[in-house]
């Protein structure tokens, strides 16, 4: 998942807040079922796996499989206990964990930065997850213009090596975030107006493929897998490098805002006025969230990024100078420290339930959003610890430009003249047992926005895959005639559906 998580750590009233959050003993609500079958034998599948790659399968109640599987972002992630986990450090080895998996018809899941908040989309009840942790080299071309990234690496590790170089990449807001699971899922980032969305950015793909073949997606090579793998997620072979385009970047001003509900109606217009902008800063990054917590009730938090060392610009002041402001931590900082800052207050070990949503921007429909956010906030009031946060981000039209300039992805976002607004609902909490109570109220909120904007003429039938809800479909939003390009190219490179039917987890074309 790569969008933000509203930030309560950072606003001294709403610390007690983190410490109700406990892992929980109670078993997930919504993990896999077992995939035992009378053609699939877990034990057999890890001894095949142990023979040929030795130490680098774990077991259960070994140190390295308890600190696999309690790395996960995601609580329940970390209830699924999968009967080995892989721990390959090159393609080879994850070549050769194919080798023995495949033909033996061994269910498996593959897991980058573990960030996911679905269950079961990054590891597999009784079946094998293979951990890419270790492949986490970073290399920066010697003409600054990619960086290799392995295909377990995160984000803040990446900012971090690009920064003292005067450089960046457009990748995932959160620091923790993996590389793999949002490159490839699309990747809307706080420079996507300047560079397009994080797939847009692969200059080429190392990728391991049903067969246990390695080979490169490029332009020039098996292009149109390069193609797909540019938001098609992974549906057609593991990918276990990505050579990234890098961008000039050197200190920016970034932060975050709390305001209180005064401040809605200035914060309303502030936002579609900035969407609609026909002359949009391409350096501004924002996300204005509604954020409820019982002790609090509702509020209204923003972050801001502007990728130039310009204290307040021009095109925040809106926001800025709004009524009601409880809290600013604004600097001049670097995106390495800002997206570093985010681990320590989005940590693993909680309940997630996620949805994204899309409409077109519209001064009613944000009006209305309020009111059908806070309406929805009776609905988890009693769950423990709850923090309910639904994001807004402007979509404008220089994101699509920069990423036909690129060579184009298979999102099939359309973006008007007068922008999108991106809808992210994260619902963060300690218990397991709440999971139902806010899986349903996550649903109906999802229902009720989008039967305002269809009521509209505003709704937009886009998901983001990062961000996805377990009963969204985002590849079915992508238009039929990227559906069909995704379908055939999975044909081509994975003939016997060894990633949609060996591998459950993830959205499938």
């Amino acid at each position: 998942m790569d969008g933000p998580v509203f930030t309560w750590r950072r606003f001294p009233a709403l610390l007690a807040l983190a410490s109700s959050c406990v892992t929980s003993s109670v078993a997930s609500p919504t993990p896999q079922e077992s995939t035992t079958n009378s053609s699939f034998w877990p034990q057999s599948c890890c001894d095949a796996l142990r023979s040929s790659l030795g130490s680098k399968v774990s077991l259960p109640n070994s140190s390295a499989y308890n600190a696999s599987i309690s790395s996960y972002w995601a609580q329940q992630e970390t209830l699924i206990h999968p009967a080995c986990v892989v721990s390959p450090t090159s393609a080879r080895d994850v070549s050769a964990a194919l080798k023995v998996l495949v033909p033996r018809r061994c269910k498996f899941a593959v897991r980058g930065g573990g960030h996911g908040a679905v269950a079961g989309i990054a590891n597999i009840q009784d079946g094998v997850t293979i951990d890419l942790r270790g492949l986490n080299s970073i290399t920066v071309s010697s003409d600054r213009k990619t960086v290799a990234v392995g295909g377990g690496q995160k984000w803040a590790s990446v900012y971090a090596k690009l920064q003292p170089l005067g450089l960046a990449a457009s990748g995932g807001r959160n620091g923790p975030v993996g590389v793999g699971g949002s490159t490839l899922g699309g990747g809307f980032g706080y420079f996507s107006t300047q560079v397009g969305f994080a797939c847009d950015n692969v200059a080429r793909f190392e990728v391991v493929l049903a067969n246990g073949d390695i080979v490169t997606a490029s332009p020039t090579s098996n292009a149109n897998l390069w193609k797909a793998l540019r938001g098609g997620g992974a549906n057609f072979g593991i990918v276990t490098q990505f050579v990234l385009n890098t961008f000039p970047l050197g200190s920016i001003w970034a932060g975050d805002a709390y305001f209180s509900p005064e401040a809605l109606e200035a914060q309303t217009q502030a936002l579609y006025s900035l969407t609609a902008n026909p002359n949009f800063d391409v350096n501004t990054g924002l996300v204005v969230n509604y954020a409820f917590s019982p002790s609090t009730g509702p509020i209204i938090t923003n972050q801001y990024v502007y990728a130039q060392p310009i204290i307040n610009p021009p095109t925040f002041q809106a926001f800025t100078s709004s009524p009601g402001q409880l809290m600013n931590s604004t600097s001049v900082t670097t995106l390495a420290a800002f997206s570093a800052a985010q681990e320590p207050i989005s940590p693993n070990g909680f309940q997630q339930v996620t949805f994204s949503s899309l409409f077109k921007n519209d001064l009613q429909m944000l009006r209305d959003l309020w009111n059908i956010y806070t309406a929805s906030t009776q609905n988890v009031a009693a769950v423990t610890g709850i923090q309910w946060s639904l994001s807004l981000e402007p979509v404008v039209p220089a994101i699509a430009a920069q990423s036909s300039a690129r060579g184009g992805n298979v999102l099939g976002l359309s973006i008007p003249q007068e922008g999108l607004i991106m809808v992210l609902l994260t619902a963060t909490f300690s218990s397991a047992s709440d999971y139902p109570t806010v899986q349903t109220a996550a649903d109906q909120l999802l229902a009720n926005i989008i039967q305002a904007a269809k009521s509209k003429g505003v709704y937009a039938p886009y998901v983001d895959m990062n961000h996805a809800g377990k009963s969204q479909d985002p590849i079915a939003t992508y238009g039929a005639a990227n559906q069909a390009f995704l379908k055939a190219v999975a044909r081509q490179y994975d003939p016997t559906g060894v990633f949609q039917a060996l591998m459950p987890g993830g959205f499938k074309v």
